[in-house]
């Protein structure tokens, strides 16, 4: 799951985006990869009213969530993961609201001029790509 280009989600605009947008589920090949297209996200606030609100003011915090892609990973007889991967280069990589940024999550989106590779994935060329493996714990059964 990933904001849209103006780092909102779904949820947050009910009236501009479809249900479920930028949302998806990915079924990995026999070798456990996967592959699938989005936008490179984007930084967003968060709700910055009520008690979260005043929190970040005592703070001196700004409400703001670096760009990141959210993933859910399961497999049979495989502990599931819930994790997600950030935007190497981001304004606020290094203040996380949240504080749910870890190098081992930062990733850079180098951008790929590669017209044929373009084309074979459907994207305009020159587009930016991102390699992230994931590995997940047997579940002792």
């Amino acid at each position: 799951m990933a904001g849209n280009a103006d780092g909102f989600y779904d949820v947050q605009q009910p009236d501009v985006q479809p249900e479920r947008n930028l949302r998806g589920l990915f079924t990995a090949d026999e070798d456990g990869r996967f592959w699938f297209r989005s936008i490179v996200p984007r930084y967003y606030p968060i709700p910055d009213d009520g008690p979260v609100g005043a929190l970040l003011a005592a703070t001196a915090r700004h409400p703001y969530r670096p760009a990141h892609m959210h993933f859910i990973v399961a497999a049979k007889g495989y502990r599931p993961v819930t994790t997600h991967l950030f935007v190497a280069g981001d304004p606020y990589i290094e203040s996380d609201a949240v504080f749910g940024v870890k190098d081992t999550l930062v990733r850079e989106f180098p951008l790929v001029d590669d017209p044929a590779r373009a084309a074979e994935v459907g994207l305009p060329n020159p587009f930016q790509a991102v390699h992230f493996d994931v590995t997940l714990n047997s579940d002792g059964s």
